[in-house]
């Protein structure tokens, strides 16, 4: 169709087949017959709520990047999603790390709505929802209809229970700082370079500097030193560097925090003004 420079082009069907004919050209597309096409089921649901849609777009991209693409979990595979009179949230894990986003305000349900959506079926929402409008989302036992202006998707939910995971959020750190995101972002970056197999980036955060580092024995070594503002005790940490820049990347401030609790203390990362995104990434034990 996007080869096709013809004005007119006539489309025609004949036993499951395609027809499109132009002054100039003639194809068929072999098809399938309509009837064989699975039926969409209808949905009676037991629970709902709407939300803004540039919101409830915002949270899903927040938290899609710790999703599992393990199969052994699938309760990983998906993103939890709940909607109650207190406000909303979303959270996803894998396990290594962690991404939660919530947003507090108008009440948006008269009783708590939670479920488990197929990450695939959350980036079709982030793709395909209107911008300034609401979206109504529905859930029965096994199903979730999602309003999306003029298109409903109607999505299979994830079964299983999504872990408790808000005991596990650090609320203390041994180290603290704040840092330009961009200037982190790149430094992280560039280090990538150099990880060695494990993917490692090493962190040492003291005083008003944050030194990252990173070691290849078949490649080289490389160390970058950006200025932070930090509190607490001097700390030496290790992360997958991919990992460390999905959660810097999630951040939407200039300049963010990040928690330290040592070489096996789980990390946090959050926007300086902004506490609704927060990523908890666990680091690498090395030794």
């Amino acid at each position: 169709l996007q080869s096709l420079k013809d004005e007119k082009v006539v489309l025609e069907e004949k036993q499951a087949n395609l027809y499109i004919k132009t002054d100039t050209r003639h194809t068929r597309i072999n098809g399938i017959g309509a009837d064989d096409f699975p039926l969409i089921p209808m949905i009676k649901t037991t629970a709902s709520f709407r939300i803004d849609s540039a919101l409830f777009k915002r949270g899903l991209e927040r938290v899609l990047p710790a999703v599992s693409l393990s199969e052994f979990k699938p309760e990983l595979r998906g993103i939890l999603v709940e909607s109650s009179p207190q406000g909303f949230r979303v959270a996803a894990t894998d396990t290594f790390r962690l991404a939660e986003f919530t947003a507090s305000g108008e009440e948006r349900t008269k009783e708590k709505v939670s479920f488990l959506l197929p990450s695939k079926i959350a980036g079709e929402v982030v793709r395909m929802a209107p911008d300034g409008e609401e979206i109504g989302v529905g859930i029965d036992a096994n199903y979730a209809v999602i309003s999306l202006g003029n298109t409903t998707i109607v999505a299979r939910l994830i079964e299983g229970v999504f872990p408790d995971y808000r005991t596990i959020i650090p609320r203390e750190f041994e180290t603290s700082c704040f840092v330009a995101r961009p200037l982190m972002a790149d430094a992280v970056r560039v280090s990538s370079i150099f990880a060695s197999k494990l993917q490692d980036v090493r962190l040492r955060v003291g005083g008003r500097a944050m030194e990252i580092m990173s070691m290849n024995q078949d490649i080289g070594e490389h160390a970058v030193t950006i200025p932070c503002a930090s509190s607490g005790k001097e700390s030496d940490v290790s992360f997958n560097y991919r990992y460390l820049l999905d959660g810097i990347q999630l951040m939407e401030e200039g300049e963010i925090f990040l928690g330290l609790n040592g070489e096996q203390g789980k990390a946090l990362l959050r926007n300086k003004g902004d506490n609704s995104t927060i990523y908890v990434v666990m680091p690498i034990r090395l030794n």
